[in-house]
Formats: structure tokens, sequence, C-alpha cells
């Protein structure tokens, strides 16, 4: 439901595996069935716990990782398989995504060191962006574990848990913002959305009139004027039906 409000450039990582003949060392993996993640997983694992340099099996599985959703996991791995073998690591196909990863990492890794609320929060924000909503859910939770008062975050929280499909979480959150402020515009709307499309309340009614309302204060910030008027326009959709 989230997702036609807000535009986002999802990261596709089917298209990345890494070709068979960049995995010279890694030749007993490719008698797995291409179905089972998990055994390949379990296999890749094994071979890097008695091989932790082997540079060919840490893409292969930072590759598996990234189609199960371990995306962190992902790319760290990416991560320090390009310390151990940079050249490798950018003629593979995986370096599609090799700055990213970089990034990533290093935001992560400044974030647990720092403990500032801020790096967590640009970490979340990158996560977001992409669409990859369960590694931005769980920066946005370590940075309001620091830094509580930031509502805006907690919205954007509560979004990740709505594409997670974790309504219960998101309404808790979102909850929690109204009783904060009640007129929180953001709060108001995205709390209508989530009782109509997920718990069939009518009371999603009262919440959506009062962002109408909101709609053109200042209590209600917008990017550009063109998101604006997306958002007045679903507004009266939603309440005309």
């Amino acid at each position: 439901m989230y997702k036609k409000i807000i535009t986002i450039c999802i990261l596709v990582f089917w298209g990345i595996g890494v070709n068979a003949k960049d995995f010279p060392i890694c030749k007993d993996y490719y008698s797995i069935n291409e179905g089972e993640k998990e055994q390949k997983e379990k296999f890749l694992e094994k071979v890097l716990k008695s091989d932790p340099q082997n540079v060919e099996c840490m893409l292969k599985l930072a590759s598996v990782y990234l189609r199960t959703g371990k995306v962190s996991q992902g790319f760290d791995l990416i991560t320090a398989a390009y310390k151990l073998k940079p050249k490798f690591v950018k003629n593979a196909k995986i370096s599609k995504i090799l700055d990213l990863a970089l990034r990533m990492s290093s935001l992560r890794q400044r974030a647990n060191e720092t403990k500032d609320y801020k790096v967590w929060n640009e970490l979340a924000n990158t996560y977001f962006d992409i669409g990859i909503f369960k590694e931005a859910a769980i920066a946005y939770e370590k940075s309001l574990e620091l830094n509580p008062n930031q509502s805006y975050k907690k919205i954007l929280l509560a979004i990740c848990y709505g594409n997670l499909n974790q309504y219960d979480k998101a309404s808790k959150v979102l909850k929690e913002v109204l009783k904060e402020q009640n007129n929180n515009f953001y709060a108001n709307y995205y709390y209508a959305k989530l009782l109509k499309n997920e718990f069939d309340d009518r009371r999603w009614v009262e919440y959506m009139k009062t962002a109408r309302k909101l709609i053109d204060t200042k209590l209600a910030r917008f990017n550009n004027e063109q998101e604006r008027e997306y958002i007045k326009e679903d507004i009266e959709s939603e309440l005309q039906d």
C-alpha cells in the first residue's frame, strides 16, 4: 500500500549472480540444484570456515545472501572480498553493486563505532530509498534507540513495517506518533491508509479527514509541489469511495 505513495528504485539482485567461470575453486557448488539456496548457503559457509580467504566463494555466498534477503551480510562479504582481491572483484558480475556495497558496509561500521543516530539515519535512508525495507527498519530502530525524539523517522519505520507486512508493528508506531502529535499530517495519512487497507477499520475516515485538513498547512511538508498534489488527489479519491 505504501509503495504507491513513495517512488523508490528497487535493486534487483537476480541479475548480479556470478558466472561459473569466476569460481574455479567452488566447483562442488555447481552440483547443488539451483533452487536449493539453503543448501548452497551452508555449503559455501562451510568452505569459508576452513578457507576464510577464498574470494571466489565469498562472492558466491554474497550473491546467495543477497538473493535471500540477507543484504548487510552480502554487502560485508563483497567488501571483505574486495579488500583481499580488488581486481578480481571488479571483474566479477557482482561488481555492478560494488560501490553500493562498499558504501553501506562503511556506513554500518561507522554507525556501530560512533553510536551516532545521524549515521544510522543515513544508513536507513539509503536502504529505504532503494526499497530494502528490512535493513532500513533495523537501522531506523537503532537510530530511535539512540534518539527517540524523531517523529518523522518513526513514520518511515512504520512504512518499512508496512512493506514487510508487519502491520501490527506499523500500527503501534503510528499510534505512538499520534499520541505525541495528533496533528501530525503523515501519521494521520498513513494510519488512515493502514486502517482501511489492512484492518478494514471504519475509523480510517476520521484520520483521512484530519489529513485533508492538514495538507495545506505548514504541518505538512513535501519535497515538492508535485508530491503534495499527488497525495492531495489520493486523499480526495479515498474519501469519495
